[in-house]
């Protein structure tokens, strides 16, 4: 499958404070591994005794106009777009001032890769934040609302034309017609 990438513009902020903020990885392989501490350990993709590196990796909601999303946000996009690092993550002493940061909301705009995931069976699209800039939001970009735009209105059968020349039934009244106007008032 095709990765596909695309842009919103909304706003984006962490909603659960209970999620974990950082994982361990194999230092050569760069893999998730469920190792304990900060010792070397046994990474059964490389098969190697390496050190796990701490990263960062946390879920973030991206809110528009039309609904919300679940994406989640790595080391690198986590360093550039908030200035968080995963000494950050884990130090004790930052913990408050890092959440404090992650849950205010910011106007910016984001471009996701979306990929299928499969669980049990059932497969879900999961989205990860490839890039996220804090630039002015009124610079248009595409938009999946935009491709959901409904068609004009169409008119009624009380709104057409009775005879050609003729003026259509549904027009608005002139002020002679209104019934509250200040020129009926005597």
């Amino acid at each position: 499958m095709q990765t596909q990438y695309l842009n919103v513009q909304g706003i984006a902020k962490v909603t659960d404070f209970a999620q974990s903020f950082y994982y361990l990885a194999c230092s050569n392989c760069k893999r998730a591994t469920n190792a304990y501490g900060d010792g070397d350990f046994w990474c059964n993709y490389c098969a190697k005794k390496v050190p796990a590196l701490t990263k960062i990796k946390f879920n973030i909601q991206i809110a528009d106009a039309t609904g919300s999303i679940e994406a989640a946000i790595f080391s690198e996009v986590a360093a550039e777009a908030y200035g968080i690092t995963s000494a950050d993550a884990i130090d004790e002493k930052l913990v408050l001032p890092v959440l404090h940061k992650l849950g205010k909301p910011r106007k910016c705009i984001i471009t996701l890769k979306a990929y299928m995931h499969n669980y049990a069976g059932r497969n879900q699209i999961k989205f990860n934040v490839h890039s996220m800039s804090a630039e002015d939001i009124a610079k248009p970009i595409n938009r999946s609302e935009e491709l959901l735009t409904l068609p004009p209105n169409t008119p009624n059968k009380k709104s057409k034309t009775n005879e050609p020349g003729s003026t259509s039934s549904t027009s608005a009244p002139t002020t002679e017609e209104t019934p509250n106007s200040p020129s009926n008032n005597n």
